[in-house]
């Protein structure tokens, strides 16, 4: 459907209106699709393409289609008005079968003719033998006799159905008997009733009837149009007999062929018809909003539930661990191999700063993300999330119509079915920092080895010196600071030193285990806050731009 609007334009000339709300029942059609009901937004359709065939041909023609039942002498008004036998009448034709065409005028109608689907024409090169000095009034006018609607051949009201849709302006011809015929109101006239201005009732054989009855049943007839939704019926007395009422008629279609208006008025009835149906179900009401303290109040119900505060303690745990057995004391960090890694624990150790780079490159995801070990939600926690989602729901549902109200819980139901695997994949592809270790650790370690080595190197000068004097031989020389042995102050001060650098570094590690904390708490509430607007905050959003735009190019189409 899109386009068709775009490829008119370059064509048609003084149609802006028309086009204007033809677009803007397009745009509409759109974005109610899976939305609202699907016999409207087809008509809608139906009614852009129709346009877009309709304005593509020459805006110089008016085509105007007598239509009634059978008996109530359309096909005799037809003759009478081209002044030309070319409809059967009487025992004749009974009934009309097939549609007649009569053209007024030079302008080529046979694009528009076979766009009707007539399959006999008759085009007026002469002047009409009603009025001949007026003919060329009607220069431009296509007159259709259409089938009786009210044939019992299912092929003939097919056509009227068929031409009713498509032709600039209506005729309906109607006798004093069935006028109030309950068929041609409820079919024909109450769903074209806003298409008022491009139908004209014409009551037929008044010959018939006494003043007074005339004049009662116009009255009458009026009424019933009335009731039927028509603002302001235009009703013409007629006889193809006595000719009463024709000139009224024929001034009538002079008027439209001379304004060449006709199609473009025809063209935007159907566009009010169609998009006041649409609005009845889309609705006027303000697009709600959904607030930033919502969202919040989200992001913190999703980081509750998928663990981010144990996951951030294990993160805060496992860099003291790891700080301890890069910066202890190496007689006793060994100690600390024993207690596991609490990411290990929780698996989440697997995922190193490059392989989330490529997680993050992997626009189809192909790169496989591991499950955590991560204790599953809690019943209140579960209850919180879905609180805060059901929250951000209702609220971008309040005041939508039913069918846009539907479609937003929808649309975040969808999504929501994988909220509780996208928590896990988005915890599990966080870079937490297992991989990355501190500069300052290394220079520490080294420190620590240095002062290893020292006291090593001073127990066993201690010790030579202890097997020197069991096996009762001359000491060697032993140097001394302050009367304290080389040896002992190696072995004393390398391993209080190293002692107490391994305390000092666990200051510093507590205050970097925080800091790792807050900078993974703010990565794990980024990711989190992605799922959030992926699963809730954008499939929401994005029904609430449908409708926004379904309702603004609904109020175009309809002006």
């Amino acid at each position: 459907m899109t386009g068709i609007v775009d490829t008119v334009k370059g064509l048609v000339r003084g149609s802006t209106d028309v086009l204007t709300k033809i677009e803007a029942l397009e745009a509409a059609a759109e974005a109610g699709q899976g939305r609202l009901d699907p016999v409207v937004l087809t008509e809608a359709t139906q009614i852009v393409e129709r346009a877009g065939q309709r304005l593509r041909m020459s805006g110089e023609l008016t085509v105007v289609a007598l239509a009634g039942a059978t008996g109530s002498g359309k096909s005799s008004l037809f003759n009478a008005m081209t002044g030309l036998d070319l409809a059967a009448i009487g025992t004749r034709r009974p009934t009309s079968s097939m549609p007649l065409a009569c053209v007024w005028g030079e302008e080529p109608a046979g694009e528009v003719l076979n766009w009707l689907g007539i399959p006999r024409r008759h085009q007026v090169q002469h002047r009409s033998s009603l009025e001949e000095a007026q003919s060329e009034d009607l220069d431009g006018l296509v007159l259709l006799d259409l089938p009786d609607h009210d044939s019992t051949e299912v092929e003939h009201r097919l056509i009227v159905d068929r031409l009713v849709e498509l032709v600039d302006m209506l005729v309906w011809v109607v006798d004093p008997q069935k006028y109030a015929d309950a068929a041609l109101h409820n079919r024909y006239i109450k769903p074209f009733a806003s298409h008022s201005g491009v139908m004209v009732f014409a009551l037929n054989h008044i010959d018939k009837l006494t003043p007074d009855q005339r004049k009662s049943c116009l009255n009458d007839l009026d009424r019933l149009l009335k009731s039927d939704g028509l603002k302001s019926p235009n009703v013409v007395a007629t006889s193809a007999v006595s000719g009463d009422g024709l000139d009224e008629l024929r001034a009538l279609l002079v008027k439209r062929v001379n304004n060449k208006r006709a199609a473009r008025e025809r063209l935007a009835a159907d566009v009010d018809r169609v998009a006041d149906r649409m609005a009845s179900q889309c609705g006027n009401a303000k697009t709600p909003e959904i607030a930033r303290r919502d969202i919040t109040e989200l992001v913190d119900a999703l980081s509750d539930a998928s663990g981010v505060p144990v996951v951030v303690d294990a993160v805060r745990r496992s860099y003291l661990q790891r700080a301890r057995a890069a910066t202890g004391w190496p007689v006793t960090k060994w100690l600390g191999r024993f207690r596991p890694d609490p990411l290990r624990r929780l698996h989440l150790d697997q995922v190193s700063k490059q392989q989330n780079k490529a997680l993050r490159k992997s626009a189809s995801h192909e790169v496989a993300i591991a499950r955590s070990s991560l204790p599953a939600a809690t019943p209140v926690q579960r209850a919180r999330m879905d609180t805060a989602v059901r929250t951000i729901t209702n609220k971008a549902a309040d005041g939508l119509s039913r069918p846009w109200a539907d479609s937003v819980r929808s649309a975040v139901r969808r999504r929501e079915e994988s909220l509780g695997d996208e928590l896990d994949q988005a915890v599990a592809r966080t870079d937490l920092g297992a991989s990355n270790s501190p500069g300052w650790w290394s220079a520490v370690r080294f420190i620590q080895w240095l002062l290893f080595l020292v006291a090593l190197g001073g127990g066993l000068w201690l010790a030579a010196l202890a097997v020197f004097g069991f096996l009762q031989l001359d000491d060697p020389p032993l140097p001394r600071w302050n009367g304290i042995p080389y040896a002992t102050i190696m072995l004393i001060g390398g391993a209080l030193l190293g002692v107490a650098v391994s305390f000092a570094c666990r200051l510093f590690a507590t205050s970097g285990a925080a800091r790792r904390g807050r900078l993974v708490a703010k990565a794990l509430r980024s990711e989190l806050e992605k799922v959030a607007d992926s699963h809730v905050v954008a499939p929401a959003r994005a029904e609430l731009d449908a409708y926004t735009t379904c309702r603004d190019n609904l109020a175009t189409a309809r002006r």
